[in-house]
């Protein structure tokens, strides 16, 4: 997460330098010139920039993986900084060039600021608050010692491991003089395409790492490496992008992948690659790797073939390599119709072998398709924007996983009936029951009546707030039935955490039921403390609507929260009841229901099941309670014809005292 968090967060840095590539390429074909805005000016700014992107790539990584271990995000960037410079500093002293010069192919950039990170959770803590006047300083201070010694250990690391890849490197160009030109180039495309993935720079690492003279040699019928890669190999880029971007545009379902293809589109036309591969991301894609790895390398295969049996040959090697496709293949070529023929053949077979993998994180990725399918699987009237309540940033590690699941559930839930059952609320005290709690239950083919059994997964795909505002419509279209028949009841709705903080959720629900007799049930979080959360509880409480907190006692409940919050009703959990019948449980329950009359609140005991539970409620003045003792929850049209029923409990009386 870290890593896709830091690469997209260089998205815009690379739309700026790709915008002032083809700004720079169109003056160059229209000779247009002035004296601050030409393309020798140009040139050397979009060099700056790429000579600047790793800097900035190391600065976003160091930033996220500090936030997310909790360290000062300054630390971890300043000491990245160090190491960085101190490394590039002796691998180009003999070089008579500026440091960041080709320093975009340095893995470093991606490795130091992460194992910064872990070296300082690993190393022993041996820091001493001194406790200066200055709290900033006293801060510095703090971790000067660990600064100093994982800046001299990453040191003679990195230096141990650039030895062992220059041993690797020279076995590697050893191996090359024995193959022939087409294995040199299929094995180059594909480590280039392997390099790209990990978010290095492919071709530039290599020419560091494997130097080839062979670039500029011909592969095949006078046409030379270079041209021959560029034409028939990476049309729109690395990873032939132009294919990726029609196979994401035609069979992704995702928003975010259409509309960060789309951005990409303009730039690979001109086979820009950069903005796609860090804004899909494809960097560290696990769904993406074998089309993007193998597909320029099946390029290579089909294209070296084709222009042997077609006798294809170039008139011109010196085809920018940021010259559009098919506009390439004409010049090189002369408009040879066959070279076009192959160019087209290969978008077109490329698109199909990414439809697969496309597909598939399509699926992985897009909650805001969930969101529509169940939206149209649960027949919803108003549409919310699909970014609406959708959070997908905080359990995104979690929705990949379970991405398969979520699907099958939609699938479940658009071949079944779901339905809003009520259980009934009795009041003890007079003997009958005019408050029930709206329920989601499952109406199988069989016709028997199930529980949700995939709501956690739902919540994990950020879709809770689509049921709620579900069953809020479901209700409000029994309440215009009950109300026809001159029944009007008193109905507690479950609102989850999620939906508290999606204002447009709350807003649509306020509409449905505004004016009806509701009660909210909201369970306690972290997430309920947060302003939005708390904003929208006194939305519905303004409006007319009960609070009530569910689960009263256990996980995160907290006095605090009756404190802040306009709470009418607390819900004792049933946890507690189920141990009612021992000496702490009963006064546990007891002090519970003491502290609801004594702040005017009412108090429902939930999941009463057995006579001496209700008996001993009954004991303490408990009014309100709710569970299988009395009734399981039942179907809308029942509600209004349900009496509870009460045994005769005399015999039990003693053991309940």
């Amino acid at each position: 997460m870290a890593i896709k968090e830091s690469f997209i967060s260089t998205v815009p840095y690379l739309v700026l330098s790709s915008v002032i590539v083809l700004i720079n390429q169109l003056l160059i074909l229209t000779d247009f010139t002035t004296p601050y805005l030409n393309s020798i000016v140009l040139t050397k700014i979009i060099g700056y920039m790429s000579d600047f992107f790793p800097v900035i790539l190391m600065t976003s990584i160091a930033f996220h993986f500090s936030k997310r271990n909790n360290i000062n995000n300054i630390f971890i960037i300043t000491l990245s900084f160090a190491i960085f410079i101190t490394i590039e500093s002796m691998i180009n002293a003999h070089k008579a060039q500026w440091l960041l010069h080709d320093a975009g192919v340095s893995f470093f950039v991606l490795i130091i600021p992460i194992v910064s990170v872990a070296l300082f959770n690993i190393l022993p803590r041996f820091e001493k608050d001194l406790k200066l006047s200055n709290g900033q300083l006293s801060h510095v201070f703090f971790h000067l010692k660990s600064f100093i010694l994982i800046y001299f250990v990453s040191i003679v690391a990195y230096l141990l491991m650039i030895k062992g890849l220059e041993v690797i490197a020279s076995n590697i160009s050893f191996g090359f003089l024995d193959l022939d030109l087409f294995s040199i180039m299929t094995l180059r495309t594909l480590a280039s395409q392997c390099l790209w993935f990990l978010g290095v720079h492919g071709p530039n690492t290599l020419s560091i790492i494997a130097p080839s003279g062979s670039l500029s040699f011909p592969i095949i019928n006078d046409i030379s490496y270079k041209a021959f890669y560029d034409v028939f190999v990476i049309y729109g880029g690395s990873g032939s992008g132009l294919s990726l971007i029609f196979a994401a545009l035609i069979y992704s379902k995702s928003k975010h992948i259409n509309k960060v293809s789309k951005i990409s589109l303009p730039f690979a036309i001109f086979n820009v690659n950069e903005t796609l591969i860090y804004g899909l991301p494809i960097v560290l894609n696990k769904y993406l790797l074998a089309p993007f790895v193998f597909i320029p390398v099946f390029n290579i295969v089909i294209a070296y073939f084709y222009v042997d049996f077609f006798d294809i040959s170039f008139i011109n090697n010196q085809v920018s390599w940021i010259t559009p496709i098919f506009i390439n293949a004409f010049i090189a070529t002369d408009g040879h119709g066959g070279a076009l023929l192959l160019q087209l053949l290969l978008v077109v077979v490329g698109t199909f072998i990414y439809a697969p993998f496309i597909k598939r994180y399509s699926l992985a990725q897009s909650s805001s398709n969930h969101l529509e399918n169940l939206k149209n699987n649960l027949e919803m009237i108003e549409l919310m924007e699909s970014n609406e309540g959708i959070k997908s940033n905080a359990a995104e590690s979690k929705i990949i996983k379970s991405n398969q699941e979520v699907d099958k559930i939609i699938k479940f839930i658009s071949s079944n009936k779901l339905e809003v059952h009520y259980q009934p609320k009795v009041d003890i005290i007079e003997g009958r029951c005019s408050a029930y709690e709206a329920l989601l239950r499952i109406r199988r083919d069989d016709g028997t009546i199930s529980g949700p059994f995939f709501l956690e997964s739902l919540e994990l795909a950020g879709l809770a707030s689509v049921i709620d505002l579900w069953v809020c419509k479901e209700v409000r279209k029994h309440f215009q039935i009950w109300r026809l028949g001159g029944f009007d009841p008193k109905i507690a709705v479950n609102i989850h955490p999620d939906t508290l903080t999606d204002n447009k959720t709350i807003e649509l629900i306020i509409r449905e039921l505004k004016g009806l007799s509701v009660e909210f049930e909201i369970i306690e979080r972290d997430s309920i403390k947060s302003p939005s959360s708390i904003a929208n509880i006194m939305r519905l409480h303004d409006n007319g609507f009960g609070i009530s907190l569910d689960d009263f006692g256990v996980g995160y409940s907290s006095f605090e929260t009756l404190t802040f919050l306009p709470i009418n009703t607390i819900k004792i959990d049933k946890s507690l009841i189920d141990n009612i019948e021992s000496e702490k449980g009963y006064h546990i329950c007891k002090n519970i229901f003491t502290l609801c009359n004594d702040l005017g609140l009412h108090c429902v005991a939930e999941g009463v099941e057995k006579d001496i539970q209700y008996l001993k409620l009954k004991t303490m003045g408990v009014r309100y309670i709710q569970g299988f003792y009395f009734e399981r929850a039942i179907p809308f049209d029942h509600i209004d014809r349900f009496k509870p029923r009460f045994k005769d409990h005399e015999s039990y009386q003693k053991v309940a005292t």
